[in-house]
């Protein structure tokens, strides 16, 4: 399971990606601070220390296993990642009308769907990385429609939509990547509008209401687009340059909601304005682009898929949630890859880096 005799794994590591996502870590560690300097959320700030540190772990250990003997053991995960979700539905507590976090005995909370986008990267580059080399057949479709949409419903009924459709990015980047006949093509893009009513129907009233919210995000400040339009504010009170570290006020002054989770980005662009905006975007779009390189590299389609798969989901989530604080698309809870809190959302980014750096890692090994 380890690096073969004579693989300096240490000089192989995509070094550059790595000192990047520390750097958004370290980012991500100093708003989470800031946003809950001297109120009662102080102690997120330990917890999100103690995540981070188990992520690091995680992002060592998969970067020195082999990324084979992950895809070999993808499908017993995705029992157990089913079998997690069911109990969530079950057993977890309601929180703001969503059951979304399993209670540990350790005192933690685990939201299970998390890590099931990392086990459905997994699960799908093993089974269409394999049949990269011909077209995926009815039955190849059929398989592949199984694994994804059976956590992807348990998910919604949760009900948490964000994490679904960052589900379905992974989705559409193995089919990408896959030869797909035409025919089978058009049936599933027919299937999908036909569903969409379908689906806007079981989305629940808050769900539709942040949609309406997003459409009509002026008319009254104190609904549905609340949230949108005190981000708004954050980010145009951070100007150029920001107000400073721990001085943000629409953060300071709990204007802003979820500032250090949903709205972390809105926090941050109020404390450091543009110029750190951009130059935080920046180090996304190389982080992005690395996992791409990195794809390109690897030593076979199961390793290329893989890659693309974490480039797709991390590409989704910043956009989505850069969008969401911008006003530019609607609220769907979807935290900041890296630097929002929540310590299952940070460990599963870390580990899929460390999964990208395995690819990379035995590039040339074979």
């Amino acid at each position: 399971m380890i690096p073969k005799a004579g693989l300096d794994w240490r000089r192989e590591i995509d070094w550059v990606m790595v000192w990047v996502a520390a750097v958004i870590c370290l980012a991500g560690a100093a708003q989470v601070y800031s946003a809950t300097l001297n109120t009662q959320l102080q102690g997120a700030f330990a917890k999100h220390l103690a995540a981070m540190a188990l992520g690091i772990a995680l992002f060592w250990i998969a970067s020195i296993v082999d990324y084979r003997h992950s895809l070999a053991a993808a499908p017993s995960m995705w029992w157990a990642g089913i079998l997690g979700l069911v109990a969530v539905l079950l057993f977890a507590e309601p929180i703001n009308g969503s059951r979304r976090w399993l209670q540990t005995p350790f005192g933690l909370s685990l939201q299970v769907s998390e890590f099931m986008k990392a086990v459905l990267i997994l699960v799908l580059a093993k089974h269409c990385g394999r049949r990269a080399a011909s077209y995926l057949t009815a039955r190849n479709l059929a398989v592949i429609g199984a694994v994804f949409f059976t956590p992807f419903v348990l998910v919604v009924l949760q009900p948490d939509l964000g994490t679904a459709l960052s589900m379905a990015s992974v989705l559409g980047m193995m089919l990408y990547l896959s030869r797909i006949r035409r025919n089978h093509l058009v049936a599933a893009c027919l299937a999908a509008i036909l569903l969409a009513p379908v689906a806007w129907s079981l989305l629940r009233p808050y769900q539709k209401d942040r949609i309406t919210g997003f459409l009509h995000p002026g008319e009254s400040p104190i609904d549905n687009s609340y949230q949108a339009v005190q981000s708004v504010i954050a980010v145009g009170a951070g100007g150029v340059w920001g107000q400073g570290f721990g001085q943000g006020s629409q953060t300071q002054l709990r204007f802003l909601p979820t500032p250090l989770t949903d709205f972390i980005l809105a926090a941050f662009a109020e404390e450091r304005g543009f110029f750190g905006v951009a130059v935080l975007l920046a180090l996304y779009l190389t982080l992005v682009m690395r996992i791409a390189w990195t794809s390109r590299l690897a030593a076979d389609m199961e390793g290329t898929m893989l890659a693309m798969g974490v480039a797709a989901v991390l590409l989704f989530q910043i956009v989505v949630n850069v969008g969401m604080v911008a006003n530019k698309l609607p609220v769907t809870g979807l935290p900041l890859p890296l630097m929002s809190y929540g310590g299952s959302s940070l460990v599963t980014v870390l580990a899929m880096l460390g999964l990208v750096n395995s690819v990379r890692i035995r590039r040339a090994a074979g």
